[in-house]
């Protein structure tokens, strides 16, 4: 192992760089990935060295206590068996990364001992934090620290040995996928059609990926998005209830963040959620969607500006009784919203009042200082515009209940984000700020993204074609398989969006990927219904703490769906 001695001004990352550039078998994009989770080049503290195993006391091994940090620091985030399972995967890796190392004789220096020293000193870093808000996010940068680190150690490793293999774009046009006029389709039943696009590529190694593309006018698919916290059953068995001919895994939603507070719950839906016209979430964050309206199915950004928000007051002194109180309409009348990605609190000028709200309901109302809740938003409001009958205080035997009217009335729809690219729209797309994925508005891991979208993770989008010909348009969707170590590492959003265009999508947009993707389509032989999706096979570490070792676990569960998206035959 080379050792480096430096001047005060190199840092570790400043001596991959060098020691990158000068050799002949590190490729050009490792230095991209060791740079993220962090602001610039100079931001990479800890030793200035390129030995991994720099132990940060004498007589203690790094793995173990950087393992034990995890364990014991995530607790304020996260509960002791997640924190412990953190930490296991994080020693997992670690030395997963040592076994798979192979010296190079005229350096010494290797990519995977540069991706265990970026894996060391990165925790060190998120963990040391005294940032006030990335202090109250070390469990969920520390989880997408192991998983990037991981999945580029794959990802590098497979570039000497990829060059015949074919890009994810060729791949789809190998295997003439790119539209419906091939073969390779299956018709589950009018209208609606499935194939797997699988195979070896040179930017993304293994790929599996469901492909489902749906004839609108042949289909006549009429699309119905659901909470599916609410269905006691599994996305199979509902589909099959309910007579889809298909059915995938929907919108974001609350999971590892640290500030999540009642009445917010984990899995609670974030952003738009509207099932056959009831508005079970609203569009607090303007972000893409996937909806169906009387102008059919479509795909657009909605946020709140124009919604009428009705605020009802729900009594029980005895029995209940309903008073309406009053309607506002958001960026009317001096009405403005606030949402997280924005900021996290917010003070209402002399003569106004806030109004803090989740969901469907009115938690708290303030001329003081409100902390905006993750999923929910915070009106400000010119006090004249309170009703005489608006209640002095919130009480146990009084709630404040609000319902929405979208400026367009929707049938169904469910947020995701971002959009990937519109070809009839200049607007700039695959711009996550521009949707609210910005400050600490969920999901944190896209609006505090530090891989520049390098990540390869599950995925899952929807995208529409033009009309062909004949006057059809189709609606397609990418269940894209990841963490499955064997035969599929997952894609970017790049890769989706690059995806989802070379399948003749003009307009396309992400929905929620990760460990919850889930793609369900009918058999037409057996006339029963099966998820298409491979399972995950994470790094996690054996039953004991001391990572010592590691091991893939296969076929393990996927997180249940909390929102998803059926598509049913006019029939059903």
């Amino acid at each position: 192992m080379t050792m480096s001695n430096t001047s005060p001004a190199s840092t570790w990352l400043s001596l991959a760089s060098s020691e990158i550039a000068s050799s002949s078998h590190l490729h050009d994009e490792l230095l991209d990935v060791l740079r993220a989770f962090g602001k610039d080049d100079g931001d990479a503290p800890g030793p200035a060295t390129l030995n991994p195993d720099e132990q940060p006391a004498a007589n203690v091994a790094v793995v173990t206590h950087l393992q034990d940090r995890i364990t014991t620091e995530l607790l304020d985030e996260i509960d002791a068996d997640q924190a412990s399972m953190f930490g296991r995967r994080f020693a997992s890796v670690s030395v997963l990364l040592e076994e798979n190392t192979i010296t190079d004789s005229s350096s010494g220096i290797t990519t995977n001992q540069l991706l265990r020293l970026a894996l060391h000193r990165r925790a060190v870093q998120i963990l040391s934090t005294d940032d006030p808000i990335l202090s109250k996010r070390k469990a969920l940068r520390i989880r997408a620290l192991v998983d990037f680190i991981w999945s580029q150690s794959l990802v590098l490793g497979l570039k000497d040995v990829s060059h015949d293999n074919p890009t994810l774009v060729e791949l789809v046009h190998q295997k003439q996928l790119q539209s419906l006029s091939s073969s390779r389709y299956n018709e589950l039943t009018k209208g609606f059609h499935h194939a797997t696009l699988e195979g070896n590529t040179s930017d993304y190694g293994p790929v599996h990926i469901n492909i489902l593309r749906i004839q609108l006018q042949k289909s006549q698919c009429q699309m119905k998005c659901i909470d599916a916290r609410t269905i006691n059953t599994d996305l199979p068995t509902l589909a099959q209830q309910m007579g889809a001919a298909a059915a995938i895994s929907g919108g974001f939603f609350l999971y590892s963040e640290p500030d999540i507070e009642l009445p917010s719950k984990r899995t609670d839906p974030v952003g738009l959620l509207v099932e056959d016209g009831r508005i079970l979430g609203p569009p607090v964050f303007r972000r893409a969607a996937v909806f169906q309206g009387g102008d059919g199915i479509g795909i657009d950004k909605l946020g709140m500006t124009r919604v009428i928000c009705s605020f009802t007051l729900q009594q029980s002194d005895g029995e209940l009784s309903a008073q309406q109180l009053m309607e506002l309409t958001v960026g009317v009348d001096n009405v403005r919203c606030f949402h997280r990605g924005i900021a996290e609190k917010v003070t209402p000028s002399q003569d106004e009042i806030a109004l803090k709200i989740v969901g469907g309901s009115l938690i708290k109302w303030s001329s003081e200082e409100t902390s905006i809740p993750l999923a929910g938003c915070v009106l400000l409001l010119p006090t004249t515009m309170l009703p005489t009958n608006w209640p002095e205080k919130a009480s146990t035997d009084a709630k404040i209940n609000v319902t929405y009217t979208l400026p367009t009335p929707l049938d169904n729809a469910v947020a995701g984000g971002p959009i990937f690219f519109d070809d009839n729209n200049d607007e700039q797309t695959m711009d996550l700020p521009s949707e609210d994925f910005k400050g600490s508005a969920p999901p944190v891991t896209f609006s505090q993204d530090e891989t520049f979208d390098r990540n390869l993770l599950p995925r899952m989008g929807i995208g529409i074609t033009n009309n062909d010909s004949s006057g059809e348009k189709e609606l397609v969707c990418v269940a894209v398989d990841g963490r499955n170590l064997d035969r599929a590492l997952g894609l970017t959003l790049q890769g989706t969006s690059d995806l989802l265009k070379t399948l003749g999508c003009v307009k396309a947009m992400n929905l929620d990927g990760g460990s919850s993707k889930r793609m369900v389509i009918l058999d037409p032989e057996s006339s029963q219904h099966s998820v298409v999706c491979l399972s995950t096979t994470e790094i996690k570490g054996n039953d004991n703490d001391n990572g010592g070792s590691s091991k893939k676990s296969a076929g393990e569960p996927s997180r249940p769906v909390h929102s998803a998206i059926l598509f049913l035959p006019p029939d059903s």
